[in-house]
């Protein structure tokens, strides 16, 4: 069950960011002055633009490692997902897939493959909370590579695009994929760059690395310890545009990804509208929850479930996590929406700090 309102922060209404890259859990590296009893090791730091966000990695490994070969074999590990899975590229995997027509099949990568696989049994198990077939919708209000739009889109046009969503419309035989209504358009947004971490973190396990701290836009995955000597930390942000830090939370190679309806937005006829999509309704989510958070083994599988919580709305969001022992944290907004409640599970409970 939840302990419910351990914390307690002011929210307070906030215009429209001009930041181009923001993250949902700030990175604190918590460095300390004590000496360190292990044989010390080399620390490298990797920041750049990928996937239409920044990513930051941190990785401590032995000295006589080249510290250029490692960030071009981690540069290289997101580039292939992002050239496999963005629909904002024209000659993707996935772009090409979502060109074809009904009954066309197409072999795909194993990465794509693993990517889908997991998205489908995802929105099984939420019962399409999570539909990576939600993607007409995304576009149609404006978050996707068409772009912004200036008016909400009417009630016949998101109708009409009910024919061609629903994730049991997607055919998944070993490394054989179809659609089987014209018109499908896969989006994996909401997982690839949770796979995009994980990608990272076996290249670099392959390499003999031990203790990293990747983060690509926010959703994160820790493995061994900092310069510190202890495991990582990383802060879960307030639900505001200014962001602050919320809650301390240590990563022990484990994975944490966070859902939220604050920043990413748009303003249409005088109202603010979130970028997460309810599957059900085709609208964006209108509710109390502000932010959910996931810690999992795998950043994929956080990345996916954060984002279908946050769909869910806190109450059935509660039963689901309660049911499947999820290790979860939710920020509420009070009745007032200047305040939130933090809901906890005991499962994410045993990391905050």
């Amino acid at each position: 069950m939840f302990n419910n309102c351990l914390h307690r922060a002011d929210v307070k209404n906030s215009g429209l960011s001009s930041l181009f890259f923001y993250v949902s859990l700030l990175l604190l590296l918590i460095l300390s002055g004590c000496g360190n009893t292990q044989a010390p090791l080399s620390e490298s730091v990797f920041t750049g633009p990928i996937m239409g966000t920044d990513y930051r990695i941190v990785v401590r490994h032995d000295p006589m490692m080249d510290a250029n070969q490692l960030k071009t074999s981690v540069i290289g590990a997101m580039e292939s997902v992002n050239a496999s899975m963005s629909t904002y590229l024209a000659e993707s995997e996935i772009s090409r897939f979502n060109r074809s027509a009904a009954g066309i099949q197409h072999t795909i990568s194993e990465d794509f493959r693993v990517v889908l696989s997991e998205a489908l049994e995802i929105a099984e198990l939420t019962q399409g909370a999570f539909d990576p077939t939600i993607g007409p919708v995304v576009n149609a209000w404006g978050f996707g590579p068409q772009g912004k739009i200036v008016r909400q889109p009417t009630e016949e046009a998101l109708n009409a695009l009910r024919e061609r969503v629903g994730y049991t419309k997607v055919e998944l035989v070993g490394n054989v994929l179809s659609k089987t209504v014209d018109g499908l358009y896969l989006d994996l947004s909401a997982i690839a760059k949770g796979f995009a971490v994980d990608k990272v973190a076996d290249t670099l396990a392959a390499q003999g690395v031990e203790d990293y701290l990747i983060n690509i836009g926010g959703e994160l995955r820790g493995a061994g310890k900092s310069q510190a000597g202890s495991a990582w930390r990383v802060g879960v942000e307030k639900p505001q545009i200014q962001g602050g830090v919320q809650q301390i939370v240590q990563l022990t190679n484990t994975a944490i990804a966070t859902s939220g309806d604050y920043r990413n937005f748009v303003v249409l006829e005088g109202q603010h509208f979130s970028h997460t999509i309810s599957p059900i309704t085709f609208k964006p989510v209108l509710q109390k929850l502000a932010s959910v958070s996931v810690l999992s083994a795998r950043c994929s599988t956080a990345d996916a479930l954060a984002t279908a919580l946050l769909s869910m709305g806190e109450e059935r969001a509660q039963a689901f996590i309660d049911q499947h022992s999820i290790a979860a944290y939710m920020l509420v907004r009070s009745e007032q929406g200047e305040e939130v409640d933090v809901l906890v599970s005991p499962e994410f409970e045993i990391n905050l700090l």
